[in-house]
């Protein structure tokens, strides 16, 4: 059954968010950025816009995609408010920044962003670990400045190597797949900078089918190729049916390994202990395989995120209904003590796990209360 082994019910501590100890923070860490849980939250993971020029269909309903240049009046955060809160996070202790959308590189400010995000980088002694998640579409234009930045970590989100398939998943022009498979070989170029990661959300019936392909990337390119759960979000129509759970993901890798001659898959120990993704790697091939199980076998006791929607509300978890606004809070003067204090509110309110629901039924039952994928920033 698609269902067996997902629910994983809370304890009623951790269902209602209430602290069990006292912890305190790290070295360096604000203790705003300390939930109830003891979790020091260092990682700040920025949607720019909640446009996107794909239109996926785990992702989001089918929409425009015209650039984005936000007003400073209007819904979405300035550049110049980007900016701020980037520089009251990393003061509190956050090291390590991603930039995630919809597509981040379709606002007309992008440049901007990613010279003041240098900046803010350049600046430090100890630099930040500074990613982004995207599409690959527009990637190429902004290789240079992304260099100059110390932006080295990219996510690539690619969910079939079938050209034929790609109008389907993302309704684009089928050459627009040729532009992202163009950027991913770019990345890997030898010599390149960049760290890749490729994002592969995996639906039955649909692209399951080419587990083996991803894997073979792995074979000769330096790259982590990470098969995501399906997972429920406003107007994607998600379905349990639909899931392909890390067990039958990992059992799919195995077989494939073995039908390739390579014996059997590693398991690979995680680099730190906030690490989303469970790894694994044929040996002697250069990359390895990740999975990202958020409803089958969810990694929320680790979690070290926050995430900034584009309209500027802080969201403590992937899965919450809530949001603190900074910039409502900005816009009538708030100065940054008042800022931290929102920080520290959103916090301090994070559940145990999946935003407080006990499975992934829970998750579908919030409906409107999810937002959509990109504008959560994944």
């Amino acid at each position: 059954s698609p269902l067996a082994g997902i629910q994983a019910p809370l304890r009623d501590s951790e269902a209602t968010g209430f602290a069990r100890g006292v912890k305190l923070p790290p070295i360096g860490v604000d203790p705003s950025l300390l939930d109830t849980f003891g979790r020091a939250h260092r990682y700040l993971r920025v949607s720019l816009t909640d446009k996107c020029n794909m239109a996926c269909k785990y992702c989001s309903p089918e929409e425009g995609d015209e650039p984005v240049m936000p007003k400073a009046d209007g819904k979405n955060l300035t550049a110049q408010e980007i900016s701020r809160v980037l520089r009251l996070f990393v003061g509190m202790g956050v090291t390590k920044i991603r930039l995630t959308g919809g597509e981040p590189t379709i606002r007309g400010d992008f440049e901007r962003i990613i010279e003041d995000l240098g900046e803010l980088n350049n600046s430090r002694v100890r630099p930040l670990t500074l990613c982004m998640t995207t599409n690959g579409v527009r990637l190429a234009r902004y290789l240079p400045s992304l260099r100059r930045a110390g932006l080295h970590n990219i996510n690539l989100s690619l969910d079939t190597l079938i050209a034929s398939k790609f109008p389907f998943l993302a309704r684009r022009d089928i050459k627009w797949h040729v532009r992202v498979m163009d950027a991913l070989f770019e990345l890997l170029e030898e010599g390149s900078p960049f760290n890749v990661k490729v994002n592969c959300v995996l639906m039955r019936g649909v692209n399951e089918d080419e587990i083996g392909a991803f894997v073979d990337l792995t074979e000769r390119l330096p790259v982590e190729v990470r098969f995501l759960e399906f997972m429920p979000f406003d107007k994607n129509d998600w379905s349990a049916k639909r899931l392909v759970p890390q067990a039958e993901i990992v059992e799919a890798v195995q077989r494939h390994a073995a039908a390739r001659g390579a014996g059997g898959v590693e398991r690979l120990p995680p680099e730190t202990p906030n690490d989303v993704a469970r790894l694994w790697q044929v040996p002697g091939w250069r990359g390895r395989i990740g999975v990202i199980s958020s409803m089958t076998d969810a990694f929320c006791s680790g979690c070290n995120r926050l995430r900034l929607t584009a309209d500027g509300e802080i969201r403590n978890c992937l899965f919450g209904e809530e949001g603190w606004s900074l910039r409502d809070a900005m816009r009538r003067g708030a100065d940054d003590d008042a800022l931290r204090g929102t920080v520290a509110a959103a916090v301090t309110a994070k559940f145990a796990k999946l935003g407080g629901k006990r499975d992934m039924h829970e998750l579908r039952e919030r409906r409107a209360l999810a937002l959509p994928m990109m504008s959560l920033g994944g």
